[in-house]
């Protein structure tokens, strides 16, 4: 019994060093907070969508093509 007991004991692991997410209820989340959440997550989306041509004001269409091609894209971020 007792190596059944510390067999147990060494599959248990200790929540504080994980992110470890719980059940909420919806209802009991204050209005003001969810709104500024909202207001938050509705920046960011704005800012991902926002793509900047640096080679909009470039006239020769072979440099424009060339400095476009040099823009950094992210791959993790999706378009």
């Amino acid at each position: 019994m007792d190596q059944n007991n510390n067999s147990v004991n060494i599959n248990m692991l200790n929540e504080s060093d994980y992110l470890v997410t719980k059940q909420v209820d919806p209802s009991t989340i204050p209005t003001e907070t969810s709104q500024a959440d909202l207001e938050l997550l509705n920046k960011a989306e704005q800012k991902s969508q926002y793509k900047s041509n640096i080679a909009k004001n470039i006239k020769n269409p072979q440099l424009q093509r060339a400095v476009s091609s040099l823009k950094l894209v992210n791959p993790f971020k999706g378009y």
